[in-house]
């Protein structure tokens, strides 16, 4: 996340938008599970979200869980591009989905903690020894056991299917991070103001570094680290974004080619068009055009 400034505003944004509010009412109704969004600059804890699992709840309240403590860790440095699953001690499933800029964890979206199979009287004598090594007293214990049982066991079939919707959701927040870390920032100079200005009318053209900083009356070096400085991105970056999320949109026009759209972009040849979009949105131009065209089968 380091390469986007404003990070915080960032997942603020995307928590605050009306996509994610429809999604969240509608896996949470379709599904029974609380999603929720948590940044990747975060430590998130169970014992500070009201959804929580309530066995995990209880047992943050005091002393951080080393599982949880470890699935926070995993989650930071081990999520990728792809979701991330665990399970902890008490056999509950976890999952955390990625939201990216480019491919980039940004954010990620969690289904909340679940049992994916039966479990009874033999696990939770392991659970309950584990508890009392962990110094909580026979109270707490048997207020533990309680809640643990008391949590939704969601057969592993159906679960890999919540994940699925998860990361389904999670694409379409990715797109929305995309356009917002492109968005004009009310704080950037005019001078970036009017190069995006500039780079949205010319944005099938050929662009050239001196012809934008030119434009805007500023030296190629000196505009380079105002740009920087601003956006978080090169300028190189920046323009090879735009043309990318121009794509998509073309893309999802089904007779519109591959080919032609490259050009359309402005980019300069099929090769480099594919080379920038495999790696910001992670797939090819086709099979996103596949990915997207399903998606819309099965919606419909």
């Amino acid at each position: 996340m380091a390469a986007y400034r404003d990070s915080e505003e960032l997942l603020a944004r995307i928590e605050g938008s009306e996509l994610l509010d429809q999604y969240r009412t509608a896996f949470e109704a379709a599904t029974g599970l609380p999603l929720e969004i948590h940044g990747v600059d975060t430590d998130f804890s169970p014992a500070g979200s009201a959804k929580a699992n309530p066995f995990c709840r209880i047992l943050n309240e005091h002393n951080r869980c080393p599982d949880c403590a470890s699935a926070a860790h995993c989650i930071v440095s081990e999520l990728q591009d792809k979701p991330l699953a665990f399970k902890c001690f008490a056999c509950m499933s976890e999952s955390a989905v990625p939201i990216l800029v480019g491919r980039l964890p940004v954010a990620y979206l969690t289904t909340g903690q679940v049992f994916t199979r039966e479990v009874g009287t033999v696990e939770w004598k392991k659970i309950a020894e584990r508890l009392r090594r962990m110094n909580h007293d026979p109270d707490r214990i048997a207020e533990l056991a309680k809640a643990w049982r008391e949590t939704r066991t969601v057969v592993e079939e159906q679960y890999e299917g919540m994940v699925t919707l998860l990361a389904v959701f999670a694409a379409q927040l990715s797109e929305l991070a995309e356009k917002l870390v492109l968005e004009q920032k009310d704080s950037e100079p005019e001078t970036v103001l009017r190069a995006r200005q500039y780079v949205s009318a010319h944005l099938a053209d050929r662009i050239d570094l001196a012809d934008v900083a030119g434009h805007v009356g500023m030296s190629s070096y000196h505009f380079c680290k105002v740009f920087k400085r601003s956006t978080g991105l090169t300028f190189k970056q920046y323009l090879t974004r735009r043309r990318v999320e121009w794509a998509k949109c073309r893309l999802r026009k089904p007779d519109a080619r591959v080919t032609e759209v490259a050009y359309d972009v402005g980019f300069g040849s099929l090769s480099q068009f594919n080379r920038s979009f495999l790696q910001l949105a992670g797939i090819s131009p086709s099979e996103w055009r596949l990915r997207e065209s399903r998606k819309l089968s099965a919606t419909a």
